[in-house]
């Protein structure tokens, strides 16, 4: 009995020289920690269901904003020009609800809750997208004047490819400046961008073996012909031992363009171009001072 006593107090100190209570201890006996494990369930399980309806959320707007993107109209897009830039704004509603579904993803993403999310890497993406580019309006592309040669350096966000949306912006930008101009070094992106744009019926086209030449179909005939012509002279200035062009062979301009200015006229503007250029292989002349005669076709 005595020896049971002495273990009792021994085993009573070894506890406080541990630093740990008795009470401590009660604390930890296996139905106070169900009790306390219960409730943190209870209150994530809660927590769970008014989080669903935003995680329901989410996923509606993002659908919602995807078609919105797909069957954007490239005239509802805005062109802001600065300083030689061009600042791409989407439509206000667009950019209301990418707003609506950032704020719902910031909440989820805080509280961990977005792993069960459908499409919650693309929707992610468009969250960051928003706060760096399309709330602040800092998607852009700069032109080089005169002949309007178009350059896009960041292109789009991430979020925003395979909605067709550079074709669009690159339409509008053409509605903008009326004619442009690629770059013989043109990224492929680019290229096929001009090439949708060439078969548009509301576009004309000049082509030649290295770039392309769109023109808005609804300008003047006169205007598309200075565009032509300034183009043509260009050609030869920056490659003054270029022979002349030919066309259908290393100049083609599209049925309704040749049609609309006569392959006599092209001939007469192209024969002159070259003939005033090997003249003035310096452009000691300005060449929008040069005279042309047309015959009606």
């Amino acid at each position: 009995m005595k020896k049971s006593i002495l273990d009792i107090i021994r085993e009573n100190s070894e506890v406080k020289e541990m630093g740990i209570r008795q009470s401590k201890l009660k604390s930890l006996l296996p139905t106070n920690y169900l009790l306390k494990t219960t409730k943190k369930e209870v209150d994530k399980k809660e927590r769970r269901k008014e989080i669903k309806p935003l995680i329901a959320k989410c996923e509606q707007l993002y659908k919602s904003i995807v078609t919105d993107f797909k069957n954007i109209k490239w005239w509802e897009i805005d062109l802001h020009l600065w300083d030689g830039f061009f600042y791409i704004v989407f439509p206000q509603e667009i950019k209301d609800k990418i707003f609506e579904l950032s704020e719902a993803y910031e909440i989820l993403d805080n509280e961990q809750y977005t792993q069960t999310m459908s499409n919650r890497e693309k929707i992610e993406q468009l969250y960051k997208d928003y706060n760096q580019f399309i709330y602040t309006d800092y998607i852009y592309s700069y032109v080089d004047l005169p002949r309007n040669r178009t350059h896009f350096p960041k292109g789009l966000p991430k979020s925003l490819l395979g909605f067709g949306l550079g074709i669009k912006i690159y339409r509008k930008m053409l509605d903008t400046l009326k004619f442009m101009q690629s770059e013989p070094n043109a990224t492929k992106e680019v290229q096929a961008i001009y090439l949708k744009l060439v078969e548009s019926p509301d576009v004309n086209c000049v082509i030649y073996k290295d770039l392309a030449l769109l023109i808005d179909k609804r300008l003047t005939k006169d205007e598309k012909v200075e565009i032509l012509s300034q183009s043509i002279y260009e050609r030869y200035y920056k490659k003054p031992y270029a022979k002349r062009l030919v066309l259908n062979k290393t100049i083609v301009l599209d049925t309704a363009l040749i049609r609309e200015i006569g392959v006599s006229n092209f001939n007469y503007i192209n024969d002159i171009v070259y003939t005033y250029t090997k003249s003035n292989p310096d452009g000691a002349e300005p060449f929008s001072n040069m005279e042309m005669d047309f015959n009606e076709e």
